[in-house]
């Protein structure tokens, strides 16, 4: 277990980033179904924009949601692999403040803040 933590706080954090896995295989779940629906396009301009619109929202939500479960997925290997806690560039610890508040980063804060 990486000394960085107290107590029961590694499984609660791997815990937040199991939720956060559920939650955004759910989401991709949906936002791909809305993707990849086959009805037809609507016969009126306005609700084409409309559609069009709706579509591209989906398609950033479901990119970001990517994007995310990405991140978790790499927390949680690093989380098996012990390396959990330790900033990907620089090497030293991320503050447990920081990983309560954001579980799937891989940078501290200074390294974040130079991205």
């Amino acid at each position: 277990m990486n000394a960085l933590f107290k107590n029961d706080e590694l499984e609660l954090l791997k815990s937040k980033l199991l939720f956060e896995h559920q939650r955004l295989t759910a989401l991709l779940s949906k936002t791909r179904i809305h993707l990849h629906r086959s009805e037809p396009i609507s016969a009126d301009f306005a609700e084409q924009a409309t559609e069009t619109e709706n579509d591209q929202v989906v398609d950033f939500l479901d990119q970001e949601a990517q994007i995310e479960l990405s991140q978790v997925n790499k927390a949680l290997l690093r989380i098996k692999q012990g390396g959990y806690g330790d900033c990907v560039v620089c090497g030293q610890k991320i503050k447990t403040k920081r990983l309560h508040a954001l579980p799937h980063t891989p940078f501290c804060i200074d390294c974040a803040s130079e991205k």
